[in-house]
């Protein structure tokens, strides 16, 4: 294929080929001086002053993030002719493409999806930067050598351009669709909360090929936008694989809250949440797998029975090559003697096992009651399985007791509330956290709960700070959201996870109860 150069436009690139076009034109290109391979994505922008010095503050910020799960931003160039930004080339494409080819994606891609751009949130919010455009076209993908698939985000910024340079009916019915609440009632209300309603919408579509409000050919915008402000997302049934996908239920929910101060908006709590359905979801799949099938009851054809009458039998009908067969001669009488002269021999036989005792001699035979015979079979018990149920019972009993050990360690670990200011009008600031786990056992998480009260003493708001892998004899810190109200704090441990206090027998789940 023959390369186009459109040196005027791009100086410094040759350009190869198109790769796309959505509301840009995305070409693939070689800067000449380095030989990378990039992305020039370039459109043509109206909008104010304003909008454009912003995008350019923004994407100054983009050029000098480095992070796994962002596609990194090479150059961008607002005020040239064709206004234009130079990314690293992605060669597998989008998730976009991945639902076209198959419909939705598996429980472990989209949890891997999911975790990574956990991670990129955390990287672009803590500079301010918020997305604004969450949905699959802007989720690249790279295939790793493991065949697992590697998640960047992209688009940084170019919804708050498009926002100002399109109207509401210019725009890709596709972003719509991921539109947070806010971004159609509240504008002015948008933040990093956006973000994560529309990561929720992309993992509700990658778990059931789906989005949970689609704007149809016949139904205009007022109707979709009132869907997305007060109806309830229709509910997950069950994956391609035919595991339920109820496990993800909490997870979707606390994405998709309509108010922005009820969502879910926080990437270690979202980290958190991600994992714990994973978990959830492959418990659920094992108890699945491992229930024990109903197998057909095997009647047999004939019985001896004291009563005169026949037993009758269900038995598939004989396939006949033609209605003139017919069946073949046999003498019944005779082999009714047969059998059951057969069958008093079997009976004698079994009375004679029996009844006789181990000295040889004959005994009473003993009684058909249930009880005596789950006693007789207990007395049969071999000596190296009776060994094994008193060592299992031995092993059960010491592990309970390593259990109430531990649980008595854990009431030990404390969290308090440090360095925090009121302000002049009230108000929380800078409030940070302190655990202290002064035992030996390692937490996968902690869950504190942080109460802001008013001035008047009443509870203004509560929130949930998470701490994750703690370690033995540790005291790690972590910063607790702000407050616009409130004078006093307090905290608590609501929950935790640790891999090392052995579970009850009857108990797989994960402790609830307080710490402190």
């Amino acid at each position: 294929m023959a390369t186009v150069r459109f040196n005027t436009q791009f100086p410094g690139y040759e350009i190869l080929s198109e790769l796309g076009r959505s509301n840009a034109r995305i070409l693939k290109a070689r800067h000449l001086d380095t030989g990378d391979l990039v992305a020039i994505k370039h459109f043509a922008l109206n909008t104010d002053a304003e909008t454009l010095r912003r995008f350019q503050r923004e994407s100054a910020i983009m050029t000098s993030i480095a992070h796994p799960n962002i596609v990194k931003i090479r150059e961008v160039q607002l005020e040239a002719e064709l206004p234009y930004i130079v990314m690293e080339l992605i060669e597998g494409g989008s998730v976009c493409d991945l639902l076209k080819a198959n419909g939705h994606l598996d429980v472990p891609t989209t949890i891997r999806l999911g975790l990574q751009m956990a991670s990129a949130f955390k990287a672009i919010h803590s500079q301010g930067i918020i997305h604004r455009d969450i949905k699959p076209d802007n989720i690249l993908y790279r295939p790793l050598p493991s065949g697992e698939l590697h998640f960047l985000l992209t688009d940084f910024g170019v919804a708050r351009l498009h926002d100002q340079s399109n109207t509401m009916t210019g725009q890709s019915l596709m972003t719509y669709e991921y539109a947070s609440p806010e971004q159609f009632n509240d504008p002015k209300g948008v933040g990093t909360a956006t973000d994560y309603y529309s990561l929720g919408v992309v993992l509700y579509e990658c778990l059931t090929g789906k989005v949970p409000f689609a704007m149809g050919d016949h139904s205009g915008i007022v109707t979709f936008m009132n869907k997305v402000l007060a109806d309830t997302p229709p509910p997950l049934t069950i994956s391609a694989s035919g595991q339920s996908l109820g496990p993800f239920t909490t997870l979707l929910d606390s994405l998709l809250k309509k108010k922005p101060g009820d969502r879910l908006n926080d990437p270690d709590e979202l980290t958190w949440l991600l994992k714990q359905t994973e978990l959830d979801y492959l418990q659920a799949s094992r108890v699945t797998r491992s229930e024990p099938k109903t197998l057909p009851t095997v009647v047999p054809e004939q019985r001896v029975t004291t009563n005169a009458r026949p037993l009758t039998t269900v038995q598939a009908a004989p396939v006949l090559p033609n209605r003139e067969t017919k069946p073949p001669k046999s003498n019944s009488a005779g082999k009714m003697v047969a059998l059951g002269a057969f069958v008093i021999l079997i009976l004698a036989g079994v009375y004679y096992i029996t009844v006789r005792d181990k000295s040889g001699q004959i005994s009473k035979p003993t009684s058909t009651n249930p009880s005596t015979i789950s006693d007789s079979v207990r007395a049969a018990t071999p000596p190296d399985t009776e060994a094994a149920r008193i060592q299992q019972l031995a092993e059960i009993k010491r592990l309970e007791r390593l259990r109430q050990e531990a649980l008595m360690a854990v009431k030990s670990v404390k969290v308090k509330a440090t360095n925090f200011k009121v302000g002049l009008f009230g108000g929380i600031k800078h409030l940070q956290l302190q655990l202290n786990n002064p035992t030996r056992l390692s937490f996968t998480y902690v869950v504190v709960q942080v109460n802001y009260y008013k001035d008047g003493g009443g509870l203004y708001k509560t929130e949930k700070v998470f701490f994750n892998n703690i370690e033995p004899n540790s005291s790690p810190i972590k910063s607790a959201p702000d407050s616009d109200r409130g004078t006093r704090v307090t905290c608590k441990i609501i929950s935790y996870e640790s891999l090392d206090i052995p579970q009850p027998a009857d108990s797989l789940t994960s402790s609830t109860e307080p710490l402190n």
